[in-house]
């Protein structure tokens, strides 16, 4: 992930039942490219081992008895000076408090306190814990580098249900990305599509794509990330709607056919500075689809079809300066058909992917050739999806008036 590429994140896992999804967290901070070092309180290491956290990072694990070893004096000034962000998670009623009051009688504390690095806290709790007014003065005395992200609503380890749950860690990636990454959407509205759309030929029957939506999310995340306000229209897929970073504006509409998906994009462009067409939309549908389920018996040996809506063909005439980028998923010449799928939409650029074989549809990489209206080429190899989303970001900022492609 660009953003945390080669940044050092210090994570610190305070003494909640949650330390133990640290672990994945710490995984996945490492697999977006971080460096990661661990800081664990003493309570913590009564959840999870520290050898748990230098087999996951490749780093020593640091924990207050790391402040007492021989030639680590000043260890908590090295860690402020040295870290990019830091990254509290879980972080307990407990260590909420100190931190708010100044108090610095862990390395974790003191490390806080010493450093002028934007600062994650991920709480975790039991509910009666996390709506305490106490809790919740102590949250607002922070200063404004602290970013506070809402726990997640659900059944705790008590067996209670309520807010206090540790959020998934990509979520949190996505949250720690945002404190790092340059803000060149800022002030810019981004409109994306993402997923297959459904055309019915009766209430349990569809024509439609193996499109899982990753894609437009990928995108639509990576610029909420930069500064973005973000208006994601998504088809029927089972991945989760993306989250909404502490702070940024991002709508999710969701949709099942073409003709809701070109109302829902029409609607959302208000106003718009870009538009990520990256939903792969069914072209045609039933022209007779049945209100009722037909029995297998009664099935056609034939479907009459008809075309669905063209969604930026439709809606050309009022793109008028909105940037736009097209997705195009291909199995013979990428990039004869891309040029030619560019220049029929109109689009400023195109991005023209292999399909088939386990590529592009289901996957979680992608690869193809970014081609742009004035005979601008770029073949992009295999890359994680966020990856290429940033990609694509960059080349639609270069064609925003007073944007760049720095990021």
């Amino acid at each position: 992930m660009k953003a945390l590429d080669e940044k050092l994140i210090i994570l610190g896992v305070t003494g909640g039942i949650a330390a133990y999804k640290s672990g994945l967290l710490a995984r996945a901070l490492v697999r977006a490219g971080a460096r990661v070092t661990v800081v664990m309180s003493e309570a913590a290491t009564r959840f999870v081992a520290p050898l748990t956290f230098e087999a996951l990072t490749g780093n020593p694990c640091l924990t207050d008895a790391s402040m007492f070893e021989q030639g680590a004096a000043i260890s908590h000034v090295e860690l402020a000076r040295k870290a990019d962000c830091i990254v509290i998670a879980p972080a307990t009623a407990n260590t909420i408090a100190k931190i708010s009051h100044g108090f610095a009688d862990t390395l974790l504390t003191t490390t806080v306190l010493a450093s002028s690095a934007p600062v994650l806290m991920v709480p975790s709790m039991h509910t009666g814990m996390w709506e305490n007014e106490l809790t919740q003065g102590n949250l607002d005395g922070l200063p404004s580098r602290f970013t506070v992200m809402a726990p997640d609503v659900g059944v705790l380890a008590s067996g209670d249900k309520g807010a206090g749950r540790f959020p998934d860690e990509d979520s949190i990636v996505w949250e720690a990305a945002a404190l790092l990454a340059g803000q060149d959407f800022e002030d810019r509205t981004v409109v994306v599509t993402g997923g297959p759309t459904r055309e019915h030929l009766d209430p349990v029957r569809v024509f439609t794509n193996p499109s899982t939506g990753r894609m437009g999310i990928a995108v639509a995340m990576a610029a909420q990330v930069r500064g973005a306000r973000v208006r994601l229209v998504l088809g029927p897929t089972q991945v989760e709607p993306p989250r909404r970073i502490t702070g940024r504006s991002m709508d999710v509409v969701r949709v099942e056919t073409a003709s809701e998906m070109l109302r829902a994009v029409d609607e959302a462009l208000e106003g718009a500075d870009a538009l990520v067409m990256a939903a792969a939309v069914a072209d045609e549908r039933p022209v007779a689809p049945s209100a009722e389920k037909v029995r297998k018996g009664d099935l056609p040996s034939s479907v009459k079809l008809e075309r669905t809506p063209d969604i930026l063909m439709s809606l050309a005439n009022g793109l008028g300066d909105i940037v736009t980028l097209g997705f195009a998923a291909e199995t013979g010449d990428l990039e004869a058909a891309g040029r030619a799928k560019l220049e029929a939409k109109g689009l400023d650029l195109i991005f023209a992917n292999p399909v088939g074989g386990g590529r592009g549809f289901a996957s979680s990489v992608n690869e193809g050739i970014l081609l742009g209206r004035d005979g601008f080429s770029l073949p992009v190899g295999s890359m994680a999806k966020q990856d290429l989303a940033d990609l694509l970001l960059d080349h639609v900022a270069a064609l925003m008036p007073g944007l760049g492609t720095d990021s």
